[in-house]
């Protein structure tokens, strides 16, 4: 059974679902998921988790982003980007050295509302759900930050390339649209491709028809134990009688098993046939330090 990550350039016009789908009749496997959908107009990267690997998508989501996407001022649309409903226009257009500028005002710790075209659940809805029922929301702002915004022209008028490294929850569509807002004259994002996304970058990874022409696309997915040895290279192997105790959910005092840890710890957990079956965490219990399992693989 094939268990892993696959680092999946995502192509412009296919949704995440379509994705997950592809994944699955590619390796003939049910079990796929991803960690972070691509609108399905962007492209770029979308890493996604194939069998035990599923496991891992919590750990794999909180990570930062970078993006190319272009902005296009001049226009406002009601879902933020050019699929929607244009709202208004403006012919008086900034300079180069003002949108620049502008875009200075967004670098580092900020508040952002999402849109109301996005998938955050609401009451058990997602909020694209009650904008296409005509229900506006009052949103709250979130917490971002933005560690980088460079902005370069295009060659069009009103129109920018804008790179940005941000950290996950960034609505790059409110971002364009902040910017047109300061501006004075409006602005939608035209384009989005994601070039990273934690551990996963866009050169290494893999387009839907470049994967139907390898003989193996096995050989291309990214082991657990791989995507696991970026967070800790600390391990502890078990034998028999403790890794039976730790695959059911007990912790394994360190004194015991003689070694020493720092409380919070992250440690790579094999057993008795240096396999590895959990990540696991060092806390402080009832008997002193130890490690329990909290991802299995």
């Amino acid at each position: 059974m094939i268990n892993g990550v696959l680092n999946l350039n995502k192509p412009a016009g296919k949704s995440s679902h379509d994705m997950v789908y592809f994944t699955r009749r590619l390796y003939n496997i049910k079990k796929v998921g991803h960690t972070g959908t691509l609108d399905p107009e962007a492209c770029g990267v979308l890493p996604m988790l194939i069998g035990s690997a599923t496991k891992l998508s919590d750990l794999l989501l909180n990570h930062d982003k970078k993006y190319s996407a272009v902005l296009k001022l001049g226009i406002s649309t009601d879902t933020m980007d050019a699929t929607g409903k244009i709202i208004k226009t403006c012919e008086e257009l900034p300079s180069y050295e003002q949108v620049k500028e502008a875009c200075e005002n967004f670098k580092g710790e900020i508040m952002q509302t999402p849109p109301m075209y996005s998938a955050i659940k609401l009451n058990g809805r997602k909020l694209y759900e009650y904008a296409r029922d005509n229900i506006n929301l009052e949103l709250e702002p979130r917490k971002i930050n933005i560690y980088d915004l460079t902005c370069e022209k295009t060659g069009k008028p009103g129109e920018y390339i804008l790179n940005i490294s941000c950290s996950k929850g960034t609505y790059i569509r409110s971002l364009c649209h902040d910017i047109g807002e300061l501006l004075n004259c409006g602005g939608i994002m035209s384009g989005l491709c994601r070039t990273s996304s934690g551990l996963f970058d866009i050169a290494q990874a893999y387009a839907p028809e470049d994967l139907e022409k390898l003989e193996e696309p096995e050989s291309v997915i990214i082991s657990c134990e791989q995507i696991l040895r970026n967070f800790t290279e600390k391990i502890i192997k078990l034998d028999a009688f403790y890794s039976r105790l730790a695959k059911n959910g007990a912790e394994i005092y360190l004194k015991k098993i003689k070694l020493s840890f720092d409380i919070g710890e992250q440690i790579l957990m094999y057993d008795e046939e240096n396999k590895l079956f959990a990540l696991g965490q060092v806390g402080d219990y009832k008997d002193g330090p130890a490690c329990k399992a909290q991802i299995f693989i």
